[in-house]
């Protein structure tokens, strides 16, 4: 074996183990999803539903859900909407958006949202925006 087929040899011998250890189980990427699919694996405690109606004055959200019954659910100052990586009031909402929003139990034990991410607008068409 020759002097530059041993260095290069050596080099890569010295080099595997260095990127075997930085792959930290992240090998053959090509061809595998890197995010999971959120249509198809809902976040636990996350509901998506078609927007009924906005109460501003008892701060609800009267929802229709894609199974199940229509559902409330509560909101507060601190409720956040993102719609295309902006921030919108919850007086926003328009009848027909489609919203996912994380639900948990109030003190009271009623349903609850702290942040809506808004999925498709009623305005997304040739109507114009909402936001």
């Amino acid at each position: 074996m020759n002097l530059i087929n041993r260095a290069a040899l050596c080099f890569a011998l010295g080099l595997a183990p260095t990127i075997i250890a930085g792959c930290d189980g992240n090998t053959a990427l090509v061809g595998r999803d890197t995010l999971p699919a959120r249509a198809t694996q809902p976040v636990p405690g996350e509901i998506v539903a078609t927007v009924e109606r906005v109460d501003t004055e008892s701060r609800e959200i009267h929802l229709r859900p894609n199974r199940g019954d229509s559902a409330v659910v509560a909101y507060g100052d601190e409720t956040r909407v993102m719609y295309r990586g902006h921030e919108y009031p919850v007086s926003q909402l328009k009848t027909g958006d489609i919203v996912a929003m994380q639900v948990e139990k109030d003190s009271r034990g009623k349903p609850h949202t702290a942040l809506i991410r808004v999925q498709e607008s009623t305005g997304d068409g040739s109507q114009g925006g909402n936001y």
